[in-house]
């Protein structure tokens, strides 16, 4: 079963009927849920989206995406803060780069998974070798 990391800009997308990429995240969602893929996420992802989402008309649909993925049995939310010490270091390593903390944590749990494909429209994910699906 392939695994595909989801990164925040995804599930903002997915969350977000007027965001630019709403149809097309639905899309890429429908196919790779045909394929039988397996979801990763981490607990940050979820907190940004959360944070995203945070104006009072939009709660609700942030809390309608996390209670999906917590009742999935094909996702898994990775929680990070094991990995605040190796996520600062990427973060202090990367000066060339505009990754965010939440972005080097990410990073550093598709790479532990062996994931190769990100639902994101996130350039940063491509800039780490990643192959971007938004």
């Amino acid at each position: 079963m392939n695994t595909i990391f989801v990164d925040t800009s995804a599930l903002i997308a997915l969350g977000n009927k007027r965001d630019d990429l709403h149809q097309k995240a639905k899309r890429v969602r429908k196919a790779l849920i045909q394929q039988k893929c397996a979801f990763l996420t981490t607990n940050a992802v979820l907190l940004e989206l959360c944070n995203a989402f945070s104006a009072v008309p939009h709660r609700n649909s942030a809390l309608q995406l996390i209670n999906a993925i917590q009742q999935s049995k094909n996702w898994k939310c990775f929680e990070i803060d094991p990995l605040m010490k190796p996520g600062l270091e990427l973060f202090r390593n990367r000066p060339d780069k505009e990754w965010s903390l939440v972005d080097c944590q990410s990073i550093l749990v598709a790479q532990q998974f062996r994931v190769t494909d990100v639902f994101t429209n996130d350039h940063h994910f491509e800039q780490a070798g990643f192959n971007v699906l938004l």
